[in-house]
C-alpha cells in the first residue's frame, strides 16, 4: 500500500516539475542553439545546452516545488524575479564549471567573478519574465491535462479559472461605465 502511494506521490510530483524543467533545457537548448549560429562547433554547442540547461532544469524544478508548496505565488512576476536573482547567477555559475568538466580543463570561474555574478543577476530578471510567461502560458494546458489526479494541478486550474472570472468581470463592468467615468444613468 506504501509502495503505491509513494509512486502516486512521485507521479504527481514528477508532473509538477515538469514545467520548469523542461523551461530549464529548452532555455539550455537555445543557448546552444546560439552558439551554432555563432560559428561555434556542433561539440561546443552541445556541451553550452547541456552545461546551461542542466542547471537550469534542476533550479526549475526547485521553482515548481516551492510553487506546488504555497511558497511562491502562481503567476508572481515579483517572486519568480527574486528567487532566480539567486538561482540564475547560481546556473551560470555551474554552467562555467560543468562547461570546464566536460572539456577536460581545469575548473575556473572567469577572473572578475563579483563582476560576472552581478551581470548574471541583471539577466537574471529577463530569464525570470520569460520563465514566468512560458509558466502562465503555455504549461496551464499541461495542468488542465493531470488535474484529474493531481490535486495541486487542480488547485493551478482552480486558481486560474477564478482568475479569469474576475478579469472577465472587471472587463464587463468597464465595459458598462461612459468613457468619462461619470455613472450612466
Amino acid at each position: 500500500m506504501t509502495y503505491r502511494m509513494e509512486t502516486v506521490q512521485a507521479r504527481q510530483t514528477a508532473e509538477l516539475v515538469l514545467p520548469g524543467v523542461l523551461i530549464g533545457f529548452v532555455a539550455g537548448a537555445v543557448a546552444g542553439g546560439v552558439a551554432l549560429v555563432g560559428d561555434l562547433s556542433t561539440g561546443y554547442a552541445i556541451t553550452t545546452a547541456l552545461a546551461l540547461g542542466l542547471p537550469l532544469a534542476v533550479f526549475g524544478m526547485g521553482y515548481d516545488l516551492l510553487l506546488a508548496a504555497g511558497r511562491l505565488r502562481l503567476g508572481g512576476v515579483a517572486p519568480a524575479a527574486l528567487y532566480w536573482l539567486v538561482a540564475f547567477p547560481l546556473a551560470r555559475a555551474m554552467h562555467e564549471i560543468l562547461f570546464d568538466v566536460a572539456s577536460g580543463r581545469p575548473i575556473s570561474l572567469p577572473d572578475a567573478v563579483v563582476p560576472f555574478l552581478v551581470y548574471q543577476a541583471i539577466l537574471s530578471v529577463g530569464f525570470a519574465i520569460g520563465f514566468v510567461w512560458l509558466h502562465e502560458y503555455v504549461f496551464p494546458r499541461w495542468w488542465v491535462r493531470v488535474r484529474d489526479h493531481n490535486p495541486i494541478a487542480a488547485r493551478y486550474v482552480e486558481q486560474y479559472t477564478r482568475q479569469a472570472a474576475r478579469m472577465q468581470r472587471s472587463k464587463e463592468q468597464s465595459k458598462k461605465k461612459p468613457p468619462d467615468g461619470s455613472s450612466p444613468g
